[in-house]
């Protein structure tokens, strides 16, 4: 029951966030996730309840989908998953622990000091991108790093910004959770918890959307990066020392 409430609780704090700035919910759960719960367990149901609540973000938000952008990454995103998910399912627990910290952490660094890579908008590049999104979605189930610092680095509009990763996270949700499912990860205990997890989550998505035009999002940003920091460090030391 415990486990439960918390999955829940872990849920609902990543997807305020993510409604609010459009990505980061990753970044804030999964490293929290590896702190209580097996990312075996935690990784799939995750993503089986942001299959749910992205639906209703991209309604929300489909007007400014940059739709072109979104085929383009899905084309190594949709490659990258199946491997990710082969890896989540085969690699012992404390390794992916220690991967999600890490790639929490890198991550989390650079957003927070607003490094700016050079990357060219061309073919190669989105592929690789989508790639490298889709492996880590399938694994730690964080496909949104990669493709927030190549669009940051692009300099996309804030509203497109935010709409198309919705939409993208969303199509790779639907990949994710059928190599879950094949994979034999998702079984009813992530049907159970999901189940439980999808209120609180839609709730904390409203919140967010309500946030958004209310709360200053630099300070918000900030915030939020510097506990994703803190939760990354934690998770390093305890997936290092066990």
């Amino acid at each position: 029951m415990t486990e439960l409430v918390l999955f829940c609780l872990i849920c609902s704090l990543g997807m305020c966030v993510q409604s609010f700035v459009g990505f980061a919910g990753s970044l804030v759960a999964v490293p929290l996730f590896s702190l209580f719960i097996s990312p075996k367990v935690a990784v799939p149901t995750y993503n089986l309840v942001m299959l749910v609540v992205n639906l209703v973000l991209v309604l929300e938000t489909r007007q400014h989908v940059d739709w072109r952008r979104v085929g383009r990454l899905l084309i190594g995103g949709l490659v990258g998953i199946p491997i990710g998910a082969y890896g989540l399912k085969h690699l012992p627990v404390h390794v992916i622990g220690l991967i999600i910290s890490v790639v929490t952490l890198t991550f989390a660094i650079l957003f927070m000091f607003k490094v700016k890579v050079r990357l060219h908008e061309n073919r190669p590049t989105e592929l690789g991108i989508g790639l490298l999104s889709g492996w880590l979605g399938g694994a730690i189930s964080e496909s949104g790093p990669p493709v927030v610092v190549y669009g940051l680095a692009r300099g996309w509009d804030k509203n497109t910004f935010r709409s198309t990763l919705i939409t993208y996270f969303f199509f790779l949700c639907i990949m994710a959770n059928v190599s879950f499912l094949y994979l034999g990860l998702l079984s009813w205990q992530s049907a159970r918890y999901a189940s439980a997890a999808v209120l609180p989550t839609l709730a904390a998505a409203i919140i967010g959307i309500w946030l958004k035009n209310r709360v200053n999002e630099t300070f918000f940003r900030q915030a939020v990066l510097t506990v994703i920091v803190i939760v990354a460090l934690l998770g390093l030391l305890r997936h290092a020392l066990g």
